[in-house]
């Protein structure tokens, strides 16, 4: 990105004075942007940032390249972090290979170990796949005795991909895991979806998006300015415009933005399911593996297991966190 492009996103971004600014970086991999960028970016928030405004950032990263550098400016600049994760050596290395054929997984754990040293904030993001599926509960069981508490779990849906979760599989995970966090990770163990799904049973609104009713949580900016309405549809048929042309603000009253946000709950198949009203049809970005932003999510078969076995035991948490309150 540009430093023009850069610096216009931050003005105009920080111009519309909401009481928090979130920018989340990612990439590819935001790193190699290099430290200098990111030097940059708060240099700007800094400059066009009113006093009393709120504005905090989040970086996605599969920390390879993060070292004592990175980490002194996170913590300075109290970055949030996400650190991608799939599993042990074997299951994380099975996908996620460098260059050279080389496995990640020491890299990513020193990144993770050194972030712990400095005391930076950052979450574990593991991609559920059609390795560590498998391991069910254990997975989970794995990253708590590691020592990673605050999780989430993506479900890995691609159109014709071989390393795509199976929904039975999935279906089974996410009940696993979910009966493992109520009995022992409850208050302790953050796990997004579960977290979502708890906030919504004491009447909140869904923070997730992908259970929420429309897709206008935010819009993407690529490096060349470009703007979408989500980063799984960087696709020329969903672009929205170009920050050097238009407003920001004018991005999300456009047509094409709200017919992505609110096309999310408009599935045919999904009228008269008694879960419509838990998912809404799921992450739009699922069904593009079926063709069809119309058909179902594949992962339907799971999110129907799952609700059914999980929403006794998630009155009852809520219950539990009504009565402490």
């Amino acid at each position: 990105m540009s430093d023009e492009i850069l610096e216009r996103m931050i003005a105009k971004m920080l111009e519309l004075r909401f009481p928090e600014t979130v920018f989340a970086w990612q990439g590819g991999e935001p790193t190699l942007a290099g430290l200098d960028f990111f030097r940059r970016v708060v240099a700007l928030e800094q400059r066009y940032g009113a006093p009393g405004q709120a504005i905090s950032n989040a970086l996605q990263t599969n920390g390879v390249l993060l070292d004592d550098d990175w980490c002194r400016f996170f913590l300075e600049y109290k970055f949030l972090i996400g650190l991608s994760i799939d599993g042990p050596e074997a299951v994380h290395n099975h996908f996620r290979v460098d260059a050279a054929g080389r496995g990640s997984w020491d890299r990513v754990m020193a990144a993770a170990r050194l972030m712990d040293r400095y005391q930076v904030p950052y979450n574990v993001l593991c991609v559920v796949n059609a390795e560590n599926v498998k391991m069910g509960k254990g997975l989970l069981e794995w990253f708590v005795g590691q020592g990673f508490n605050y999780l989430q779990f993506i479900p890995c849906m691609e159109p014709a991909m071989e390393y795509n979760v199976d929904p039975d599989e999935y279906g089974n995970f996410l009940c696993e895991t979910f009966d493992y966090w109520a009995r022992e990770g409850f208050g302790k163990v953050s796990i997004r979806d579960f977290d979502a799904m708890l906030a919504t049973h004491i009447g909140q609104p869904n923070p997730l998006c992908t259970y929420g009713r429309v897709c206008n949580h935010y819009i993407v900016i690529e490096h060349t300015g470009d703007v979408y309405p989500c980063d799984f549809f960087v696709y020329d048929e969903w672009k929205l415009g170009n920050i050097m042309d238009a407003p920001l603000e004018s991005f999300i009253e456009t047509d094409k933005y709200t017919q992505f946000a609110y096309q999310k709950d408009k599935v045919p198949q999904c009228r008269g399911c008694k879960w419509r009203a838990v998912c809404h049809g799921g992450c739009q970005k699922d069904r593009l593996a079926t063709g069809s932003l119309s058909n179902p999510t594949p992962l339907c078969p799971a999110y129907k297991k799952f609700f059914a076995h999980a929403t006794p035991k998630l009155n009852a948490l809520a219950n539990r966190v009504q009565h402490r309150a």
